[in-house]
């Protein structure tokens, strides 16, 4: 389903899924039965204050389980001055925070929901930050308790207990270099009551393409096609014609066509001019570096208590989602005889010209529904969660390779003189396009049991064991058609696997068993999944955890495990994308090939060992946090995409790589792989900083003199009013006196709430509510020791920070900085974000005519500015203002892009700046409104 199709059927769709919406907010706000308490009324928006006065040794409300202390806490304060908009925004801005070295690659962390599982990410992905209490940031261990593997940091998200809004959203942006332009509009909707959620999101996004014209990219084929034509030697490299040669005093072996021979047959003599001097045309504007797309996503999720004490959680979701992109002109080879009409040479030769000028494309096209669920329930003191997910995807593909020449070719070789190979071709030849086409459709399914709590009482405290069992299906059917050949695959997976974790407490400060040491505990566990098409792979693990005083904490963590490969890396459809552009590094030159992606049923399931040491410090009474975590992989069997074609590459993987006679690359088989062993070590340390700033007593005037105070205000005298008229007592809930908390939320320092408490606008809280300004500084460096890859056994060892590389980008750089600054008060933010890497160096066939490319260090800097409209005191009494924000983002501020050079100092075509980062610097420009 593409977006074009979307059709009434996807408009009808939407309206029932808002009508729906209404009706549950309807009968949300009058539940059958039940009289409504003052402060629940349907008209009060109601906030949970984000600095909650708290009673020592108690446990904060979402806590995870297990005495694993956070990393890193921010409470509602802290997440608001990022000035980011939902989880998703949110988790991209703690990337840093989040990053881990223990998994295989580009893991997402484990996210929970009030220290809850979720059946997926797509349940709280759309929730605004406003509605956010607090975050914490822990250990990959503390997944272990949630039946996760310890590969992924995990973020644990509090909501408030009672939550309303209406949030819209619009952003464009475009590139200072031009183009790329891009535009989104969002509308969410998010109501919490203590154990009820409803959520729902529309999004729209659209990005234009960008062409290599846009960014003034030299554009050139590797063969001398071009507009007019190029004449070529049947022989590639050897004399087009004896005569020519005379004529031009020199050996010709390549010549431009002359634009008179469009017209009539062209005399030896017209070629002479272009003798060794080809015609060349620019096809950028029919190439892009980056694909138009557009996407439209509809996420829903609703949440409440069912069977008395279940906590029932429904997530819906469609997406649907498609990308269109520019390959250049088709080329042609037409072989031109002498015994042509239209050819003056003495000797058969080639003739190469763009025929028209339809580009070659691909597009692509998908849509994805689905279907998540959750159940939690506490048993006595076990905490027991059902989670289940149902996808279906659908993806299509379609490539337009160029036409079928075949009748062309034999009318050029028959010598019709109504066919001139120099001019316009009839429409007739150029009538059948060859296109190939994939489509792949998947059905997943799985359904997972997890159960964690105390098994015993020690003296150091409780025995707690975490088990899971579960059981996943997939199924692919894949086809493809190239060339007219059809290929297909139908492929399916089961997975029965279980899990199990226990930890044992051995010293308590707590319970006086053995003090001095602290708290010190250990962790073992284990797993098995059970594939279909693999047999068993098992898992096992073990770690301590040691905290010897306050502030202090150390863990150290061993993993085995095996992984398979997905049935999208075996199965996928293949695809040949032609045009590719890729560096040669066996000849040095910058060459466009086709390309063969698609699965490969021969890759084999990974075995994988990895050692963790991990500190983290708390040592001052300010917000600061020291971390450094040491982290060594070894993995065999190592699954990965086809790397970059250097000469190791390309000496271990032959059979991958197709050259043409004269011994130029034209094709690569671009399908996973997998290498003998990858071994990785590193050393990944950083602190964080938060300061509170005091908000000037002039907003602090203007919010509580402003119309949304007011607007809040009212509606409290108004619930207090329905209270005393259903006989309750006045003032409030449960006859409390007016402006005070309710008893299941904690007073405040500084007496009763004042009008920007509970019910009034996010983000403020009067004298007493000490939320303010925030000053945040974050700083991390990863520091590579070793990135080593044995492709094949009896082959060298590939160094990645000494001379190899398997990306695009160059080797692995053994340094690499990432630092973040936030300011915000008083209505203004400003985020900054900068990365550094160092350059790297990737080794040349010996013999390059290049030389070795060196890939220099690149430092980019993101900046976000953001103003909310209602803390400016000149607009507090507008209502207009009331919730909005206005966000100004330059990513790349600086512009700067890769730069690669050779050993003669010149950047290959591939590497041209633009090719690796086709955007540059982007401004983009949001509003954003709440309606509370």
């Amino acid at each position: 389903m593409s977006l074009r199709n979307f059709g009434y059927g996807g408009v009808a769709a939407l309206g029932l899924l808002l009508g729906g919406v209404d009706a549950v907010q309807a009968q949300q706000a009058a539940p059958t039965g039940t009289e409504q308490r003052p402060n629940e009324s349907g008209d009060e928006a109601d906030y949970e204050d984000s600095n909650p006065i708290l009673v020592t040794g108690q446990r904060q409300r979402g806590a995870v389980t297990g005495d694993i202390p956070p990393i890193q806490q921010l409470n509602g304060g802290d997440v608001r001055a990022l000035g980011v908009n939902s989880v998703a925004e949110l988790l991209d801005e703690l990337a840093p925070q989040t990053r881990s070295g223990q998994g295989r690659g580009g893991e997402a962390p484990v996210t929970l929901l009030n220290g809850r599982r979720i059946s997926g990410f797509r349940e709280i992905r759309d929730i605004p930050t406003e509605a956010i209490e607090r975050v914490d940031i822990l250990p990959e261990e503390v997944a272990l308790k949630y039946g996760y593997s310890a590969n992924q940091r995990v973020v644990n998200i509090v909501l408030r207990r009672r939550f309303r809004a209406i949030t819209g959203e619009v952003e464009g942006g475009l590139s200072t270099r031009g183009g790329a332009e891009t535009g989104e509009a969002e509308v969410n909707l998010l109501h919490i009551r203590r154990d009820q959620r409803l959520n729902v999101n529309i999004e729209y996004e659209h990005s234009a393409a960008i062409t290599e014209a846009d960014r003034n990219l030299v554009s050139r084929s590797g063969r001398s096609f071009d507009a007019v034509g190029n004449v070529e030697a049947a022989t590639r490299g050897s004399e087009i014609d004896p005569a020519l040669s005379i004529l031009a005093g020199q050996p010709v072996t390549v010549a431009g066509v002359p634009a008179s021979a469009a017209s009539g047959a062209p005399a030896l003599s017209d070629f002479v001019a272009g003798a060794n001097r080809p015609n060349s045309s620019d096809v950028g504007r029919f190439r892009t570096i980056r694909p138009r797309t557009r996407t439209l996503d509809v996420n829903s999720v609703y949440s409440r208590t069912i069977l008395d004490n279940v906590a029932a959680t429904l997530n819906a979701n469609l997406n649907v989602s498609d990308s269109d992109s520019l390959r250049g002109l088709p080329g042609s080879a037409l072989q031109l005889p002498s015994s042509n009409p239209f050819s003056p040479f003495g000797t058969d030769v080639s003739l190469l010209r763009y025929l028209g000028d339809d580009p070659l494309t691909q597009a692509s096209s998908g849509w994805t529904g689905h279907l998540g669920f959750s159940l939690d329930k506490d048993v006595a003191k076990w905490k027991l969660s059902l989670t289940g997910n149902y996808d279906h995807v659908v993806s299509r593909t379609r490539t337009w390779r160029g036409y079928d020449l075949t009748d062309l070719q034999s009318a050029i070789l028959a010598g019709n003189a109504s066919v001139n190979p120099f001019g316009p071709i009839a429409g007739g030849y150029l009538d059948t396009r060859i296109v190939d086409r994939a489509r792949s459709t998947s059905d997943s399914g799985d359904i997972q049991l997890v159960a964690n709590g105390p098994l015993l009482e020690l003296p150091a405290g409780p025995l707690n064991a975490s088990v899971k069992g579960g059981f996943s299906a997939l199924g692919l059917d894949s086809r493809s058609t190239r060339s007219g050949i059809l290929s297909t695959a139908d492929l399916s997976r089961t997975d029965v696997n279980g899990r199990v974790s226990l930890d044992l407490p051995l010293t308590s400060r707590r319970n006086d068993v053995l003090p001095a040491i602290g708290d010190l505990s250990i962790n073992v566990n284990a797993a098995v999944d059970r594939y279909s098409d693999f047999g068993a792979l098992g898992a096992y693990g073990y770690g301590t955890t040691w905290k010897p005083r306050d502030g202090i904490s150390l863990i150290f963590s061993m993993t085995h495990d095996r992984n398979a490969p997905s049935v999208q890396q075996l199965g996928n459809p293949l695809v040949l994308t032609p045009d590719v552009r890729t560096y040669d590094y066996l000849r040095g030159v910058t060459v466009d090939i086709a390309q063969l992606g698609g699965g490969n049923p021969d890759l084999l399931a990974d075995r994988r060992r990895v050692m963790k040491l991990g500190l983290t410090l708390k040592p001052f009474k300010e917000d600061v946090t020291l971390s450094a975590d040491y982290v060594h992989s070894r993995i065999r069997n190592a699954i990965a995409g086809f790397p970059e074609p250097t000469p190791a590459i390309a000496a271990a993987f032959a059979d991958r790589f197709v050259r043409d006679e004269d011994g130029d690359l034209v094709r690569i088989d671009g399908r996973a792989v997998n290498f003998d062993r990858q071994e990785q070590s590193q050393l990944r340390w950083g602190l964080t900083f938060t300061k509170r700033l005091k908000t000037a007593q002039s907003v602090i005037d203007a919010m509580r003199s402003g119309a949304m105070a007011r607007r809040f205000a009212e509606r409290r005298a108004e619930a207090a009013k329905r209270g005393e008229a259903a006989g309750g007592r006045p003032g409030g809930e449960n006859g409390a006196a007016p402006g005070a908390p309710p008893p299941d939320r904690p007073a405040q320092a500084g007496g009763p709430q004042a009008p920007g408490g509970p019910g009034g606008p996010p983000g403020f809280r009067g004298p007493g509510g000490g939320q303010g300004g925030r000053l945040q500084v974050s700083l991390f460096h990863t520091w590579h020791l070793k990135e080593e890859i044995l492709i094949r056994r009896g082959l060298p060892v590939l160094d990645l920070l000494d001379g190899d590389a398997i990306g695009a980008t160059g080797g692995t750089p053994r340094h690499e900085l990432e630092a973040q600054f936030t300011y915000s008060n008083n209505g203004l933010g400003l985020r900054l974000t900068g990365n550094w890497q160092q350059g790297t160096t990737v080794n040349a066939a010996p013999g390059s005519p290049t030389g070795d490319l060196r890939f220099g260090s690149l430092a980019k800097v993101n900046a976000r500015l953001f103003v909310n409209l209602a803390q400016i005191p000149a607009l507090a009494n507008a209502d207009w203002a009331q919730g909005a924000r206005v966000s100004l983002r330059v990513d790349n501020l600086f512009d700067t892009l890769p730069r690669v050079r050779d050993a003669t100092g010149a950047t290959p075509s591939r590497y041209q700046g633009s090719f690796l980062d086709p955007v540059g610097r982007a401004i983009r420009i949001e509003f954003r409104k709440a309606f509370f």
